[in-house]
């Protein structure tokens, strides 16, 4: 869905190019398996998560999730080790919202987030996600898209 490149200045997001598959999985680390399992063979994300030209991580959405309402998606993201801690996922996160208001009709943002995740929780609060309950014992979180 990303139509082009959008940057807030710090993190860019951008539509995956060729060669881009193989620096996700080379990204890959234990805590990346912890919370996402062993991941695709063939990553092919919404977008790649650019900070100063460099690939740094990904993130995604889409409509599977049995748990979502017909004018929701859900969220997911990682970042490449040396990357975290650093506020890009919640930028990123920002960034694909700001995307999703502007070309969809989607009304909810949803996260599925492990609770022991303490990272991805506090990037979920830092934008604006509330916990709405349990699925499949991971916390859900949702916000509005616009707003």
């Amino acid at each position: 869905m990303l139509r082009d490149a959008v940057t807030d200045g710090v993190v860019t997001l951008r539509p995956p190019r060729p060669g881009d598959a193989a620096r996700l999985i080379a990204g890959r680390d234990d805590e990346f398996h912890r919370w996402l399992g062993a991941g695709s063979d063939d990553p092919q994300p919404t977008a790649c998560i650019v900070v100063d030209n460099e690939v740094v991580g990904w993130i995604d959405y889409d409509r599977d999730g049995p748990w979502l309402a017909d004018d929701a998606v859900n969220i997911g993201y990682s970042l490449f080790p040396a990357a975290r801690g650093h506020g890009y996922a919640t930028r990123a996160l920002s960034l694909l919202l700001r995307e999703l208001a502007a070309l969809s009709d989607h009304e909810t943002a949803t996260l599925l987030i492990d609770p022991h995740n303490s990272r991805s929780l506090a990037v979920a609060q830092r934008a604006g996600f509330v916990e709405q309950g349990e699925v499949d014992g991971q916390m859900l979180l949702s916000r509005p898209i616009r707003g």
